[in-house]
């Protein structure tokens, strides 16, 4: 293989690698009521509450809310 081939194979690992460690949106918030605040280190600045993300749906048949996010 060429260097410029070896150089994007080994960006494209390292890439891989990190995403896998990104945490979900609702850990920082698990086992938290709304207004609560978040667990400083998952994603979330200090200050910041959780809150429920207009975006997302809860899964019913999960003991974790799902909608309840870091804001």
């Amino acid at each position: 293989m060429s260097r410029k081939a070896n150089l994007v194979l080994l960006l494209v690992i390292l890439a891989s690698l990190l995403i896998a460690n990104v945490p979900a949106p609702w850990y920082p918030c698990e086992g938290k009521a709304v207004g609560d605040p978040c667990q400083y280190g998952y994603g979330c600045t200090a200050g910041q509450q959780c809150a429920l993300a207009a975006n997302s749906l809860d899964d019913p048949s999960t003991p974790i809310n799902e909608q309840l996010q870091c804001r």
